[in-house]
């Protein structure tokens, strides 16, 4: 692409993010801390994330990264876009916190002056990749290589054949139904026309047929702003991820693993995908994710790269012993609603719906153990203690291999997905009376000034919060007790009412004080609040 070129396309890119702003929101599979541990798991190490110098390239109102530099003050976040207001946006937000770890600039990483940004431990970029002209694909690959401290982890999302092939079919007539229309907003009516025709006359057991139901799942999910950039962006150019390896490759990358390790496990897609690619992949991780790419139609991809000087250290058969420094949650409750203490065998339900079956009281002691912290995490000694001191009141001796017991159990979990783990703990203090939260959660969930009201909690988890809520959660200072919330909430209302369900037939104080009543409940589910 030629300069000229280059900067018809950027212009081009520029002017749609400022016209339609991308919501900007924490994306958990990208927060350093998981990046660390999963480095951690598979043999590398990397820079402590309370101190962690952290890019995000394409990082919009910075909503993903003003999260993590909440919560880690001693860190140093950069964040770089290139559209001017969603950079005055995030501006204004980390203004309005009071953050000064947070720098954000308006800029192009295909013609930015790298050398001045420094070296960063974690970068990430999200939602971007596939959506830029191939040379911007080059120089965000680049940007890793330069700016990634030796002992550094990137992030990249981008989309993925097989699965965008068909997906491509849908892209291809919603442009050609809004291409030529003259505002974003005609452009999603025009596409959404499209789909509308499209669902009425594709074949109800064909693929299409497929891809538009995937589609109206999202969509109603996102709205307008993910329908502009993700579907009907000006480039959105999919690769396979041998061709990432590839690429990546020619940087001095290499490839670490996915954000959500789960995926790379062939069993976890079926018996029969385990079996094929245990004999035609021969333990090369890279030929293992493309054959799972083919068998799951994969169309997205969360992928961790490093500097490709450290390829001999990666270990993708994690070694048991990387599980002392961890910190594991997990929610995996038995299906008759007790564990029984004993040897019989017993059913335990997995977040997805699966089921884990166990005779072992050693087993039952650590579930029941990870369930009565659940959401927050416990060291891996924790969890050996723990199971120790079940095991002793039901009776047991506890035996010499307790600890290996926890770490198999830890292994299927993570394994399957079914465990978080960190290499710091994740827990907040015990909930106060009054009620308080995370001064900057509750910052940032009064930064709304219309519409829609958000906040993140210590999971790196974007928070959509009620029309009530997003009222209330600003007032939890610790200073304010249950009446005092109740009053503020009925003077709020009177002067701009506040939208609530089930209000008939009760007065509006009614209503509130119920809200307030059953606030902790609410702040627990979220992962604001720990509620011993």
């Amino acid at each position: 692409m030629t300069a000229p070129e280059h900067h018809a396309a950027t212009d081009a890119l520029r002017a749609d993010y400022d016209a339609t702003p991308y919501k900007s929101y924490a994306i958990p599979q990208s927060a350093p801390g998981l990046l660390a541990a999963i480095a951690h798991l598979f043999g590398l190490e990397t820079a402590d994330v309370a101190t962690a110098r952290v890019l995000e390239i394409g990082c919009a109102a910075a909503g993903n990264i003003i999260p993590f530099a909440a919560r880690h003050p001693e860190a140093r976040v950069v964040g770089i876009d290139l559209s001017p207001v969603q950079i005055e946006q995030g501006r204004a937000h980390v203004a309005a916190l009071g953050l000064n770890n947070v720098e954000l600039a308006v800029g192009d990483i295909a013609t930015a002056d790298l050398a001045v940004l420094g070296q960063f431990d974690f970068i990430v970029c999200h939602g971007v990749y596939s959506w830029v002209p191939d040379n911007v694909q080059d120089a965000i690959l680049t940007a890793f290589r330069k700016l990634l401290a030796p002992e550094g982890v990137a992030y990249l999302s981008y989309n993925t054949y097989p699965g965008w092939k068909s997906k491509e079919v849908m892209r291809d007539a919603m442009l050609l139904a809004g291409g030529a229309s003259g505002t974003p907003e005609q452009r999603v009516t025009d596409a959404r026309d499209m789909v509308g025709f499209l669902e009425e006359v594709a074949p109800a057991d064909g693929v299409l047929a497929r891809v538009l139901a995937e589609f109206r799942s999202r969509d109603e999910a996102f709205g307008d702003f993910f329908l502009l950039h993700d579907e009907l962006e000006s480039v959105n150019s999919p690769c396979y991820f041998y061709e990432m390896v590839g690429r990546a490759a020619e940087k001095g990358l290499v490839y670490l693993g996915e954000a959500r390790p789960e995926t790379m496990v062939p069993a976890n897609h079926g018996p029969k995908v385990a079996e094929f690619l245990a004999e035609k992949c021969a333990g090369v991780q890279v030929l293992v994710e493309q054959y799972i790419d083919f068998a799951i139609n994969r169309s997205f991809r969360e992928s961790l790269f490093v500097h490709a000087e450290r390829a001999r250290q990666i270990a993708y058969q994690p070694d048991p012993r990387r599980y002392q420094r961890l910190h594991f949650a997990a929610w995996t409750p038995p299906a008759d609603g007790q564990t029984r203490m004993d040897q019989s065998r017993q059913e335990y339900v997995e977040a997805d719906g699966a089921t884990l079956f166990t005779n072992d009281p050693g087993i039952k002691a650590a579930l029941e153990a990870l369930n009565a912290r659940w959401p927050w995490t416990l060291s891996r000694q924790e969890l050996i203690d723990t199971v120790t001191a079940r095991l002793i009141a039901a009776g047991f001796t506890p035996s010499v291999t307790i600890a290996d017991t926890v770490d198999n159990l830890m292994g299927v979990l993570i394994g399957q997905g079914q465990a978080r783990f960190r290499l710091d703990p994740v827990l907040p203090e015990p909930t106060q009376t009054p009620l308080r939260v995370d001064d900057a959660a509750g910052r940032m969930a009064g930064l709304a000034a219309g519409g829609e009201a958000s906040t993140f909690n210590a999971w790196h988890e974007p928070l959509i919060l009620s029309p009530v809520d997003r009222h209330l959660v600003p007032l939890l200072d610790g200073t304010r007790d249950r009446d005092t919330l109740v009053d503020a909430l009925v003077a709020i209302d009177a002067e701009n009412p506040i939208e609530v369900e089930d209000a008939a037939g009760r007065s509006r104080r009614e209503v509130f004080a119920e809200q307030v009543d059953t606030l902790a409940q609410r702040l627990a589910e979220m992962k604001l609040i720990r509620i011993d």
